[in-house]
C-alpha cells in the first residue's frame, strides 16, 4: 500500500469516528423522478410498472410538464473542441439535471437517450429539412413511435396507441382532436402539410450517455439548491451574444437562459452552492473525511502542518454533477466573469496549484502568506471540478494551513429537484450509485482536437491520428488509460466514443469497436461493435457500453478502434473507497412559501431512509440545503 494511503489510514484511525461523507447524495420527492441517471429514472412509481405506449407516454408528459418537464431555449455547448458537433450537450441526465432547456436539435437525442437508457427501445433522432426540425422516435411492440418533447407532440390515438412519423404522414385524423399537448404553438394543417411533404433523415446514435449526479458531501460541506436564479450566474456559452433574439431574452429579468415559450414551464433557470469548510485541527477528524490525498501532512493544533521536516502536501477535490458557473458579465466575453470557484486559505509557508486532469498536470496559484483570496474563474468555468493541491515547505518556520473555504457556484434545472405539493410530502433521502454501492466518480475527457491534451491520457499516440481533421482524427486504435484516485478501486465504468461511420447501404462496412481490461498484458474484452442500421443518414455517431467489473480494480484500460475513423472518447470511471464508508449524520433543510408566509424545515438523519414535510397550503419551492455537520471534538 502507498505511503499516501498509510498516512491517511492513521489519520482515520486516530480520529476515532466513522466517516460522515455520502455518496451521490440525493433527496427524492414523490412528485420528481430520481434523475441520478436513467436506471434510477426508470424507476419511478408513476411509471415503474408500465411499458410500451403507456410507458412512453407517461414519459412524455413528465418531459413536458410546466413543473417537471424541460423547455425551450437554444443550443448548450460545452467543452474546448474546435467542432460544435463535439461540443453540443446530448446527454439525457445532464439536461434534465443541470440545465433543463436546449433546442430541438438537443432535444430530439436527448428523447431518444430517454428512451434507449431506461429501456423503452431502441430509438432513433429525426431530422425534418422541409421544418427546419429535429425530434425522435422510439422502437418497441415491432413498430417506431414519435416522441417531440421540443414542440409538445405525440401523434396519440384514442385508444392509446402512439403512432409514429411515417403514420403522420400518410394518416390526416392523427392531427385532429390530440388535446393540449400538441403542437400548442404551430398551425396544426399547414403543419400537416408540411410534415407530409418534407424528407426524413434518420440519425442513429446521436445521443450521449454516462453522466450522472455523482458527488461526496464531507464533513463540513454543504449544498444548496434554489429553484430560481441567484445573482446572474450562469454557463456563459460565446454563442449566447450573437443573436439578437437570444440576446433579448437573456437581457431581460432574471438576467440569464429562460424559455422563449414561456407558458411551456413555471421555471427558468437557478443556481446551486457547494462550501466546503473542513475543521482542519488535530480536534476534528474533517481532514481524513474529506482529503482526496496527502503526503507529510496531519492536522495539528493550529491546522494542517508537516509530519516531518520537509515538504509535504494535502490535495481536496471539487467535483460537481452541475456545470460550474460564474457571475455573467458582458455577454460578447468571459474576461469579466467571476465568483465561479473562490478559495479562501489562511495559511503561512504554503503554495497552492489546480488541476483540471485528474492531476496528470497541475497550473500553480498565486498565493500570499496569510489570509488569500483566489477566484478561480478563469480556470474552471464551464467544467465539473478541480484538485486544489496545498503544498507546505519547511523553509523556516514551521508552515501551517489555519483554514480552508471552498466557495463554488453551478447551474441546475429547477424542473429536477425535489419539489413540495400542499399536504403531507413523503421525501426521500439517497446515497449511493444506481447499483446501490458509495462511488465517486472520475471523468476522462480528452480534446482529441488538441495533441497535447489527448497523449495525456492514452498510453501511446496513435499511429494514424490527426487533431486538425475535423470528421476523421484518429483511425485504426487508440488505448486509453483509467488510473483510479488514490485509496479507490474502480468498480464500473461507462465508455464512450464519437465516431465516423458509413451511411445508407454503405453502413454495413462500419467496424468501430470499444474493448476493456484491468490490466496491460490482459486480453482485452471486446464490449461493443458498430451495427449501423443501412438508414442513417449522417456521418457522425455516439456509442457507450457501461460495465460494472467482476473485481473493483486500481486501473482500467479502453481500447477504441476507428473504422472508418475515432473522433472523441469519454470515460466515467466509478470508484470505491478503500477505507472510508458513509455514515450519518446529515442535515435537510427545506424552504418554501406558503400565502407569501416563509416556511422551513430541517431534519437531521443519521442514515438514508425517509421523513416527512407537510404544506398546509399550496407551496411554492425556494431552496433545499443539504449538510454534513464538521466534527468537532
Amino acid at each position: 500500500m502507498c505511503k499516501q494511503a498509510l498516512i491517511v489510514i492513521a489519520i482515520l484511525s486516530a480520529a476515532g469516528v466513522a466517516s460522515a461523507r455520502q455518496y451521490a447524495p440525493r433527496v427524492v420527492s414523490p412528485h420528481n423522478a430520481d434523475a441520478y441517471s436513467m436506471k434510477t429514472f426508470a424507476r419511478f412509481p408513476r411509471w415503474r410498472e408500465l411499458s410500451g405506449d403507456a410507458l412512453a407516454w407517461e414519459v412524455y408528459k413528465y418531459l413536458v410538464d410546466t413543473r417537471t418537464g424541460v423547455f425551450h431555449m437554444n443550443e448548450v455547448l460545452e467543452g474546448r473542441d474546435v467542432l460544435g458537433e463535439y461540443r453540443t450537450v446530448r446527454d439525457p441526465v445532464k439536461i434534465i439535471n443541470v440545465y433543463g432547456y436546449a433546442y430541438c436539435g438537443i432535444f430530439g437525442p436527448m428523447m431518444a437517450g430517454v428512451c434507449e437508457d431506461m429501456g423503452i427501445g431502441p430509438a432513433r433522432t429525426l431530422s425534418l429539412p422541409g421544418w427546419n426540425h429535429s425530434t425522435s422516435e422510439c422502437f418497441y411492440d415491432g413498430q417506431w413511435h414519435y416522441l417531440d418533447v421540443d414542440v409538445r407532440a405525440v401523434f396519440r390515438r384514442d385508444d392509446g396507441t402512439l403512432a409514429s412519423m411515417a403514420d403522420a404522414q400518410r394518416d390526416a385524423s392523427l392531427w385532429t382532436g390530440r388535446g393540449p399537448l400538441f403542437f400548442p404553438n404551430d398551425p396544426l394543417e399547414s403543419t400537416r402539410k408540411t410534415y407530409q411533404q418534407t424528407r426524413v433523415l434518420h440519425f442513429h446514435g446521436f445521443n450521449q450517455s454516462g453522466h450522472t449526479m455523482d458527488f461526496v458531501l464531507r464533513q463540513g460541506e454543504s449544498l444548496t439548491r434554489w429553484w430560481t436564479p441567484q445573482g446572474g450566474r450562469w454557463h456563459h456559452a460565446d454563442v449566447y451574444h450573437e443573436r439578437e433574439w437570444l440576446r433579448k431574452l437573456i437581457e431581460q429579468p432574471p438576467r440569464g437562459p429562460a424559455p422563449n415559450h414561456r407558458h411551456f414551464t413555471v421555471h427558468n433557470y437557478a443556481n446551486g452552492r457547494f462550501v466546503y469548510r473542513p475543521n482542519l485541527t488535530a480536534r476534528s477528524s474533517d481532514f481524513a473525511d474529506g482529503v482526496y490525498d496527502a503526503k507529510n501532512v496531519r492536522p495539528g493544533k493550529e491546522g494542517l502542518t508537516l509530519v516531518a521536516p520537509g515538504t509535504g502536501y494535502a490535495v481536496f477535490e471539487v467535483r460537481s454533477p452541475y456545470v460550474i458557473v460564474p457571475v455573467v458579465g458582458r455577454l460578447e466575453t468571459t474576461d469579466d466573469d467571476r465568483e465561479a470557484s473562490v478559495v479562501t486559505i489562511d495559511a503561512d509557508g504554503a503554495a497552492a496549484a489546480i488541476s483540471l486532469d485528474n492531476g496528470l498536470t497541475w497550473q500553480q496559484l498565486e498565493l500570499p502568506s496569510g489570509k488569500a483570496t483566489v477566484d478561480l474563474t478563469r480556470h474552471v468555468s464551464g467544467t465539473y471540478g478541480y484538485l486544489l493541491k496545498l503544498a507546505l515547505n519547511r523553509s523556516g518556520d514551521p508552515p501551517v494551513v489555519r483554514s480552508l473555504v471552498i466557495d463554488t457556484w453551478v447551474q441546475v434545472a429547477p424542473a429536477a429537484l425535489p419539489s413540495l405539493r400542499q399536504g403531507v410530502n413523503r421525501m426521500d433521502y439517497r446515497t449511493g450509485d444506481h447499483y446501490g454501492l458509495n462511488t465517486r466518480v472520475m471523468e476522462i475527457a480528452p480534446v482529441a482536437s488538441d495533441r497535447d491534451d489527448l497523449l495525456k491520457y492514452v498510453v501511446e499516440e496513435p499511429a494514424d491520428y490527426d487533431p486538425t481533421q475535423k470528421t476523421g482524427r484518429i483511425r485504426g486504435p487508440l488505448v486509453a488509460k483509467v488510473e483510479a484516485p488514490p485509496q479507490t478501486k474502480i468498480a464500473w465504468f461507462v465508455a464512450a466514443g464519437s465516431f465516423r461511420t458509413h451511411q445508407l447501404e454503405a453502413a454495413r462496412k462500419t467496424r468501430n469497436s470499444i474493448a476493456y481490461a484491468t490490466g496491460r498484458d490482459e486480453q482485452f474484452r471486446e464490449i461493443y461493435r458498430a451495427d449501423v442500421p443501412t438508414d442513417t443518414e449522417h456521418w457522425h455517431y455516439n456509442a457507450y457500453r457501461e460495465v460494472q467489473l467482476a473485481e473493483p480494480a486500481e486501473r482500467l484500460f479502453v481500447r477504441y478502434h476507428g473504422d472508418p475513423a475515432l473522433n472523441n472518447v469519454r470515460i466515467y470511471a466509478h470508484c470505491l473507497d478503500d477505507d472510508r464508508r458513509s455514515a450519518g449524520p446529515v442535515r435537510i433543510t427545506h424552504a418554501w412559501r406558503e400565502n407569501d408566509e416563509r416556511k422551513s424545515k430541517t431534519v437531521t438523519l443519521d442514515e438514508p431512509g425517509p421523513y416527512r414535510i407537510i404544506a398546509d397550503a399550496e407551496p411554492v419551492d425556494e431552496s433545499i440545503e443539504i449538510a454534513v455537520p464538521s466534527n468537532v471534538r
